[in-house]
């Protein structure tokens, strides 16, 4: 992301508020990018769509955090979209129910006060009413709950963008078939619950 445009975001989000601030203010909006699948997991693509999955999103928390001076590291943890607590409509259900469908979950680490912190903006706030696991009321110093239920190794990472469609070629066709399905399916179902200001 250019530069410039970070300076232009952190400027119209946080203004003059303290370092302290900032980090929590810079985690809200980046949390409250609405979810959705846009096709890209650029930034500046999530910041101009206003939208974006978790790759995008954390990426782009990432770097604004980074052009504040803040150390962060990147990490993928695996994780079954089964085991989410989420009511899905029956037609995503469905999805879900022929198989385990396995995805790779981005969320980062910041060090504040000489310690690395969990943070991860997944899921905005309005989706806590279906069941997301929301992280809101954040002290910008302690860690956050990680936004899904991770299965096995976590990964630390500096090239986030690339592991992930590594570890997605890995999964069998099938499944990155039906992952492919159920976040397409999912992005609609989000996107008309907000039409219909329910999200």
């Amino acid at each position: 992301m250019d530069t410039a445009i970070k300076k232009q975001i952190i400027q119209k989000w946080t203004n003059k508020q303290p370092l302290n601030q900032k980090i929590i203010t810079l985690f809200e909006r980046v949390r409250d990018i609405p979810y959705g699948d846009i096709g890209s997991r650029n930034p500046t693509d999530v910041y101009k769509q206003n939208k974006g999955t978790c790759s995008g999103k954390h990426e782009l928390l990432k770097e604004l955090y980074q052009q504040l001076g803040i150390q962060v590291k990147s990490y993928l943890v695996m994780h079954h979209f089964k085991k989410m607590p989420v009511k899905f409509p029956n037609h995503i259900q469905n999805i879900l129910n022929k198989r385990n469908i396995l995805d790779p979950h981005n969320f980062l680490k910041i060090l504040v006060s000489k310690k690395w912190i969990t943070v991860d903006v997944t899921w905005n706030k309005p989706l806590k009413k279906l069941g997301f696991p929301v992280n809101e009321n954040w002290d910008g110093k302690t860690d956050m709950q990680i936004a899904v239920m991770p299965k096995g190794k976590i990964f630390e990472t500096n090239d986030p963008i690339s592991l992930k469609k590594q570890l997605i070629s890995q999964l069998s066709d099938q499944v990155q078939k039906d992952r492919k399905l159920f976040l397409s399916e999912l992005t609609e179902w989000l996107d008309l619950l907000r039409e219909n200001k329910t999200a």
